[in-house]
């Protein structure tokens, strides 16, 4: 079964997958699975030998953009695509994407009746989730790209997978990108306390979205200050949430598959080594 591939016949069937590149646009289907496949074979963009070489040959599809613009399918694989290759491409690449999908996440899209036209094949969820997945963004963008979110959050409307990409974007342990480019922990101060009001009972992305914005790390520059911290573990045992979240705000913790799992969006290649 497709999970249980490691990462070795992954790679081949991505080098495969490269060979045909320019018959992925014989019909939407084929490049519909072409992405799917190629993106699924290629996660997380790293880790493996030749993958920035893999990375290079990718990164020209970007600008030739999709040939079935129209198909929301379509849409749907790219930005997965690029979501799941993000750990390999590099700080202007990513700047590069976040440039052309910021206009669909700054809520003063929500006014403009063309985007909103645009979004509606354009599958908004995974721009969310891509987004989120830029971790190379330097800090300023993803504060702003946060406080989006939160205003975004406030509507009855928004996907529950911005909390996902909250939590992502100001996690005090990124994925794949640098310590240097985390969120600073004043800011995540600041926007505790709206997920400090929300029922997690009822609403488990947003415990979870807390609990990365509040993991411990282990260096005092970047954990939260421990009153934060010890309201983020109360709100969780009331909550009754797993007992591993728990202790991932009180004590530094490796992550299992299942955490890995949740914060990257799916399982990861088996056998991987995750260095950059």
């Amino acid at each position: 079964k497709r999970p249980e591939w490691d990462t070795a016949p992954l790679r081949a069937l991505d080098d495969a997958l490269l060979e045909g590149v320019n018959r992925r646009r014989r019909a939407a289907a084929h490049e519909r699975v072409w992405f799917n496949v190629s993106g699924y074979a290629l996660r997380p963009g790293f880790g493996y030998p030749l993958d920035d070489w893999r990375i290079a040959q990718v990164w020209p599809l970007y600008r030739q953009g999709l040939q079935y613009s129209k198909e929301s399918a379509c849409w749907s694989e790219w930005w997965t695509f690029w979501r799941r290759i993000a750990g390999g491409l590099d700080a202007a690449q990513q700047q590069g994407i976040y440039a052309d999908i910021a206009r669909y996440l700054d809520p003063v899209s929500l006014g403009n009746r063309k985007l909103q036209s645009e979004l509606k094949n354009r599958s908004y969820e995974d721009i969310v989730r891509l987004a989120a997945s830029l971790e190379h963004l330097p800090v300023e963008t993803k504060t702003e790209l946060g406080e989006w979110l939160l205003l975004r959050l406030q509507r009855s409307g928004e996907t529950p997978t911005s909390w996902w990409a909250l939590g992502r974007i100001a996690s005090r342990v990124p994925f794949h990108g640098s310590a240097h480019n985390v969120i600073g922990r004043e800011t995540v101060h600041g926007w505790l306390p709206q997920l400090l009001q929300a029922d997690w009972k009822k609403r488990q992305p947003v415990a979870f979205a807390a609990v990365m914005l509040a993991r411990m790390c282990g260096d005092r520059s970047r954990d939260i200050d421990d009153a934060e911290r010890a309201a983020v573990i109360d709100k969780l045992r009331g909550s009754n949430a797993p007992a591993g979240w728990i202790e991932m705000v009180s004590t530094v913790k490796e992550l299992d598959a299942a955490d890995n799992r949740r914060i990257f969006g799916e399982a990861l290649p088996s056998g991987l080594k995750l260095i950059s």
